[in-house]
């Protein structure tokens, strides 16, 4: 039944490109009956400063799934404006993205490489745009780019991309940019990558892009409700539910008669929706509480993608790891409608 409605997703994504039914049908097929070959990369863990209490952390959007035969068939893909449709087969949920992006179309070349911004969306908290560079030099699997993007002058707090080589086509990858400044209803995207490298060369260039996204719509959830266990609250403040995302602030607070100052402390969630689906709720990264007590209170954002569109709750499972060990929180309860 699961590989059954992956493969109407597919189609449904792919019905507006121009093959025949019979060839379509017989390359999906294939695609979920042959071999399937995943791939994972990781890039860096979190790395957590304590002086600034700046949270920074690489995330990737990994586990590419494929045949040969899909592989083959997914360069017959237009380039420019889809992408996020090299993604799509891996988690359908970017199928929203493709749909309610903004075509970007900027073409800089520089020393021989041409990069592309294709399309951006911007939910009202991160930022997620789609790339294409094309060289006939060699930069592996995870090229590097010299430089992130910034919006407005802010640094992004936290970046992670995830980048596919495609025959014929290029690297195709997709960015995300999380931010925690307050939300805005327009933001100006500023990236100029300096150079991109691999493990044995470096090419430095002059790319320059320049763009703003408006906020697609979207709909603020107020929380306010907490949890306490072993000298640690976790607090749901409030959250963002979009078409393509749903992302929750939280922090974290340490009673430091409790907890000894130099142990460390990472709150995280787990969600399960009142359908049953259960949800995986990675952290964009976080930053230190201006004035706190203690330099382990962090506010925290996290980001549950593919949210089942006919949830109409859902539930998170507060969790904490202190130092070596593990703290358990009550669930809380957030209505979605």
């Amino acid at each position: 039944m699961k590989m059954k409605k992956q493969e109407n997703q597919i189609k449904t994504t792919l019905n507006q490109i121009s093959v025949p039914h019979s060839t379509l049908d017989a390359i999906i097929d294939d695609a979920f009956q042959g071999e399937k070959v995943r791939k994972k990369k990781w890039i860096i863990p979190v790395a957590k400063y304590t002086a600034a209490i700046v949270l920074v952390s690489i995330l990737t959007f990994s586990s590419t799934l494929a045949s040969p035969t899909f592989a083959k068939f997914v360069t017959q893909i237009p380039v420019i404006g889809s992408v996020f449709n090299y993604f799509v087969f891996e988690k359908a949920y970017y199928d929203a993205y493709n749909d309610l992006s903004t075509d970007i179309g900027i073409v800089e070349e520089s020393n021989g490489i041409e990069m592309i911004i294709d399309q951006a969306i911007y939910d009202g908290n991160i930022v997620t745009l789609s790339f294409i560079i094309r060289s006939e030099g060699d930069f592996g699997s995870l090229p590097n780019f010299g430089s992130i993007p910034i919006v407005q002058g802010q640094v992004f707090s936290n970046t992670g991309y995830d980048v596919e080589y495609e025959k014929g086509v290029g690297y195709v990858g997709i960015m995300r940019l999380a931010m925690f400044e307050e939300n805005r209803e327009t933001v100006n995207i500023l990236w100029e990558p300096k150079s991109i490298s691999s493990d044995n060369k470096t090419v430095k260039g002059n790319w320059t892009f320049k763009f703003s996204l408006k906020e697609i719509p979207k709909i603020n959830i107020p929380i306010n409700q907490e949890v306490s266990n072993n000298g640690i609250t976790v607090r749901l403040i409030d959250a963002i539910k979009t078409d393509i995302n749903f992302s929750i602030n939280y922090s974290q607070l340490i009673d430091t008669k409790l907890i000894d100052s130099s142990e460390y402390v990472e709150a995280e969630l787990f969600a399960v929706d009142n359908i049953g689906n259960e949800y995986e709720v990675p952290y964009n990264g976080g930053k230190g509480i201006v004035g706190s007590a203690s330099r382990e209170d962090i506010l925290w954002n996290a980001t549950i993608h593919g949210l089942d569109k006919e949830a109409t709750s859902i539930t998170f499972y507060p969790f904490a790891h202190v130092s070596n060990s593990r703290v358990d929180f009550d669930p809380i309860t957030v209505n979605l409608k």
